[in-house]
């Protein structure tokens, strides 16, 4: 699985996704760097742009939630998914899977190593575009900014459960197209799920309707109730509900046991 993954790797930065990603990262890290600044006054001062302004000790965790929300919004995860799903798809195309399944590797083991290579690339370029600004408000201010490292494993775990859908998605062997779709309509149905009874229930009033509803939100990833754990997690909060993490954890891998004994099934 090891040779798996650093060839998915490889592969990944031949294809220029992964190299994209990173550098659109070290955009981002210059970016948030050029417009937070650090004031003394009476004590330290974070600035984000001209107005926006806290003392140390609230705008570490205020500055580096807002930078968290960029590296888990929509526009962010559909780049990562972008990168990362032609990665899944590239060992069933034409070509390609008479080379890699025909040798003495597992199928599940290559299925797990692109997989992992995905989900490295969007971990990385997560850290990338956040850790230069942390440390740079850690070395101006001297204000812990550790429950960051908490919050980018939180952020990368709903990662990982659109790229295990996206997994799923790549056995019709139909190119990365239907991976992308897949794992961004899950994306987006998680998040109006979870808040089903402000958005739904007042249109849908059928018992059943309601039932129905309440078990797609129990079985699909709670990718939007990661980000707000992560973020309170930022601003001192702590985790208060360890369902959002277990439940998630459960679907991915019952997605990828789905997609590996399904896979080790597949005539191809």
């Amino acid at each position: 699985m090891l040779a798996a993954y650093i060839f998915a790797l490889r592969d990944s930065f031949n294809r220029r996704m992964a190299l994209v990603l990173t550098g659109l990262s070290v955009v981002l890290a210059i970016v948030f760097i050029w417009i937070v600044k650090v004031k003394f006054l009476r004590g330290p001062v974070v600035f984000l742009g001209p107005r926006m302004f806290w003392a140390a000790d609230r705008g570490v965790p205020s500055v580096l939630t807002i930078v968290m929300e960029f590296t888990s919004g929509v526009l962010w995860i559909l780049l990562a998914i972008l990168a990362a799903a032609p990665v899944l798809s590239s060992t069933l195309e034409k070509g390609w899977v008479e080379l890699t399944l025909s040798k003495g590797t597992s199928r599940w083991q290559i299925l797990l190593g692109s997989y992992f290579a995905g989900v490295t690339m969007y971990f990385t370029a997560v850290v990338v575009a956040i850790t230069p600004i942390a440390f740079y408000l850690w070395w101006q201010t001297k204000v812990s900014s550790w429950p960051l490292s908490v919050s980018i494993l939180l952020q990368t775990l709903s990662f990982a459960a659109l790229l295990a859908i996206a997994a799923f998605a790549t056995l019709p062997r139909l190119g990365a197209v239907l991976p992308i779709l897949f794992a961004m309509a899950v994306y987006i149905v998680s998040a109006i799920l979870a808040q089903r009874e402000r958005m739904l229930y007042q249109f849908l009033t059928s018992r059943w309707s309601h039932v129905i509803l309440d078990g797609l939100y129990r079985i699909l990833p709670k990718t939007s109730e990661l980000s707000g754990t992560a973020a309170r997690y930022i601003q001192g909060e702590g985790i208060t509900s360890w369902w959002p993490l277990w439940s998630t954890g459960i679907f991915i891998v019952g997605t990828l046991s789905l997609t590996a004994w399904l896979l080790h099934r597949k005539s191809l």
